[in-house]
């Protein structure tokens, strides 16, 4: 069953195929160089990304759910929850340059976190990030997860660089307390 989100401010909505030029103006900025699949250099790269995200949701029991986040009818960024384990997701996100630092990530990871304990019945979700990231460890920290591994690392299999990575989690019972 595929689910659309409304928050406060934001449509959270599965990714679509018609939804391509939107993502690769995104997903094309060199700003969002700490995260692991992007930026996408070209618009051949974002098409197989939404294909791939297209057809998981196609799938009876997606285990990795692709979605893009809306405001006032457009596109903003991307955040998707993928099944990591036996009831255990993982959260992440991307917003434009344009839209940061106005509370969009964490009203639409939060959305997603409720979708993951509520609807999924998750048990535990965690979030990562590059070290240097302090915006997404901010978020991390908003929806009241803990910093669980500090000493983790990462590399970027389109430039080669290795940076440190941060691990967050947050439990269904410290989620509702």
């Amino acid at each position: 069953m595929i689910y659309t989100i409304n928050t406060e401010r934001l449509l959270i909505k599965p990714i679509e195929l018609n939804d391509l030029e939107d993502v690769f103006r995104y997903a094309n900025d060199d700003s969002i160089d700490m995260m692991l699949f992007y930026p996408h250099r070209t618009i051949e790269a974002t098409t197989e990304f939404i294909n791939i995200a297209v057809t998981e949701w196609n799938k009876e029991e997606p285990i990795d759910r692709e979605y893009v986040v809306v405001e006032n009818g457009t596109i903003i960024g991307g955040i998707n929850i993928e099944q990591c384990g036996d009831r255990e997701y993982e959260l992440g996100w991307v917003i434009a340059k344009k839209y940061r630092g106005l509370g969009y990530a964490t009203e639409a990871a939060r959305a997603l976190l409720d979708y993951a304990f509520n609807k999924l019945n998750a048990t535990k979700v965690i979030a990562q990030c590059d070290n240097r990231n302090i915006a997404s460890e901010k978020v991390m920290k908003k929806l009241g997860m803990t910093l669980i591994d500090d000493k983790g690392t990462r590399e970027y299999p389109q430039t080669g660089v290795i940076s440190g990575e941060l691990l967050y989690a947050i439990t269904k019972e410290e989620y509702i307390r």
